[in-house]
């Protein structure tokens, strides 16, 4: 592939997506790159490239910035308006620009080198995030359904020892190039299931991957997605003490941050356990998160959290008909402190009643 002539080629580059004006999304790969390079020694550290819609952002920040048009991010959307084939068009976009491209999603954090990544990947070893399940277990699933069938109506069922693959991060030699764009024409046949499965991405580029050798990115990277409310929260506030500027300083301070759901400590989590005792089946799982967040707190994060906590237990309560909130605390709800009760009733009452007037 023809390399651009404003990137230039380099052995190792790290490529981020991310586009919108959506500040939290900025953020996020803002402090995946501030982790990328307190854990990296000098000299170790890859080319970080930022493809992005909103360079602006990044001004002053040790990244290449590749600037992203609107025209550019529709035509990479495709006819069939599914957003996540942008994924694949980017690294099929960046794929030339390097003798070894890993793409790594925004809500990512490093627990390791970058570096180390980066000798996963050869020209016979490509790098994913993880590998989730093999086709056998995933054809099985009720979401998969529709789609297993025209697999197999169209004779493109795969094999059953077919491993799908989480493309959170998705690393290769430029030798393999191609299985971007071999993806993305995936993509494009799969896009009627796309409304209905979400992961038609990942499942392309996990067909192209079949037979190939793959390594996986877990343990020196965290892929935060299924906590991400959580994670916002903390990020919230590290750049809100330390701006969205670069400085060499936030480095070392975000490998401080907790990248972790807070929970209650061993004693706190016992508590809750013998206090759901008394609570209705059907009320147990919002009982466990209103005391969850009931019993963290010290620092700001875990006071951060602790809101985060309440609202997923105010979005559970959305499906159970039988709490009734005109009185002064639901029946069979587990009881928390009088401050903590007065604010989550706060919280829980403006919440339930923006969603009514939806």
């Amino acid at each position: 592939m023809k390399v651009p002539s404003s990137v230039p080629f380099v052995k190792q580059q790290l490529i981020y997506l991310l586009y919108g004006q959506r500040r939290i999304y900025q953020l996020e790969a803002k402090f995946s790159i501030l982790t990328a390079i307190a854990r990296s020694k000098p000299g170790e550290l890859p080319v970080i490239r930022v493809l992005t819609d909103q360079p602006q952002a990044f001004e002053g920040w040790p990244v290449e910035v590749v600037a992203l048009n609107e025209q550019l991010l529709e035509d990479w959307t495709g006819k069939g308006g599914y957003t996540h084939r942008r994924k694949a068009c980017a690294i099929a976009h960046a794929s030339g620009w390097a003798e070894k491209t890993v793409f790594i999603d925004t809500d990512t954090v490093f627990l390791q080198a970058p570096h180390k990544l980066f000798k996963l990947v050869d020209t016979e070893h490509f790098l994913v995030d993880e590998v989730e399940m093999s086709w056998a277990e995933a054809s099985q699933r009720a979401y998969c359904s529709a789609f297993t069938r025209g697999l197999a109506s169209s004779g493109d069922a795969p094999a059953e020892d077919l491993l799908l693959c989480n493309s959170g991060v998705m690393g290769f030699a430029l030798e393999n190039a191609g299985i971007a764009e071999r993806a993305i024409q995936r993509i494009d046949a799969w896009t009627p299931y796309a409304s209905a499965l979400h992961t038609i991405e990942q499942i392309a580029f996990s067909f192209e991957l079949h037979g190939a050798h793959i390594n996986e990115a877990r343990g020196v990277i965290s892929h935060y997605y299924a906590m991400k409310q959580y994670i916002h929260a903390i990020l919230e506030i590290f750049f809100g003490r330390c701006g969205d500027r670069f400085e060499p300083r936030m480095c070392q301070q975000a490998l401080k941050v907790p990248m972790q759901r807070p929970l209650p400590s061993w004693v706190g989590r016992l508590a809750v356990k013998w206090n759901l005792k008394r609570v209705p089946p059907e009320l147990r799982g919002v009982g466990r998160k209103l005391l969850y967040g009931s019993a963290i707190g010290g620092d700001e994060y875990q006071r951060a959290c602790k809101v985060i906590w309440w609202r997923s237990a105010i979005e559970d309560m959305r499906r159970i008909d039988t709490l009734d909130w005109s009185s002064d605390w639901p029946q069979g709800l587990p009881r928390l402190g009088r401050q903590d009760e007065r604010a989550f009733t706060a919280i829980a009452r403006e919440s339930l009643k923006a969603g009514d007037a939806e």
